[in-house]
């Protein structure tokens, strides 16, 4: 039988899961008229991008009406690749009327102390928090990439992502030996670029939870599509 994916077991599943980014209005009507069955084969958890779909909160909550997949709401930072604020109270207030809806809430790293009252908000109410870190240029070295996942346990975070631009071979191997090693927090890695698609499928098999893919078109280079990506991990 297939895992029940819950709030409460999300970071604990022991297969890598396939995320649909939800970047866009068109994306959110496509995932609205998808039936059941069809959002069964799309993914396993859709990321709603708050900071680019910028819809009211009524419309969100409208579109989402009768959807049962696990979501994970983001307002990303614009040098983190966002449209959100730079300013942290800005992207809290997408985020934090729909709480009730989410089962997990990106924050970047940077913004993780600002975001403190916010992130207490979502955990009191059984919402984990990723704290994320993008490099859209390269992937930095061990100890930049070490410090980050170092940083998120003691800001109270409950995963960490981590999305770097692969130049070379060794970058992804860097990410490999991240993605590989222990961690007191749930990971998830991805590459970007050329070796992008490669680096997906190779870190999800090393432990990389939350594996991004797109639901209408590809918003980061390097992605699959959703459902494509869902049905290769089954098989890895």
């Amino acid at each position: 039988m297939a895992q029940l994916l819950t709030s409460s077991n999300l970071l604990m599943s022991a297969r890598p899961l396939a995320v649909g980014v939800i970047p866009d209005v068109a994306t959110l009507g496509l995932w609205s008229r998808m039936s059941a069955a069809e959002r069964d084969t799309a993914c396993d958890v859709i990321e709603l991008r708050l900071d680019t779909i910028k819809l009211p909160e009524a419309d969100v909550r409208a579109a989402l009406a009768d959807n049962t997949t696990p979501v994970l709401l983001t307002a990303r930072h614009p040098a983190e690749g966002g449209q959100g604020s730079e300013d942290a109270a800005g992207r809290m207030a997408l985020l934090e009327p729909l709480l009730d809806l989410a089962s997990l809430v990106d924050v970047e790293l940077r913004s993780a102390m600002e975001m403190r009252l916010l992130v207490q908000k979502a955990q009191g109410r059984g919402v984990r928090v990723i704290g994320s870190f993008h490099d859209f240029q390269a992937t930095p070295g061990d100890e930049v990439l070490q410090g980050a996942i170092s940083f998120a346990q003691p800001a109270g975070l409950d995963a960490v992502k981590i999305a770097t631009f692969l130049n070379t071979t060794e970058d992804l191997v860097r990410l490999i030996r991240l993605a590989s090693a222990p961690q007191r927090l749930r990971l998830s890695c991805m590459g970007m670029g050329p070796l992008g698609r490669v680096s997906r499928l190779v870190l999800a098999k090393c432990g990389s939870l939350l594996n991004y893919g797109f639901l209408g078109e590809a918003n980061a280079p390097g992605q699959w599509p959703a459902a494509r990506l869902k049905a290769i991990l089954a098989d890895l």
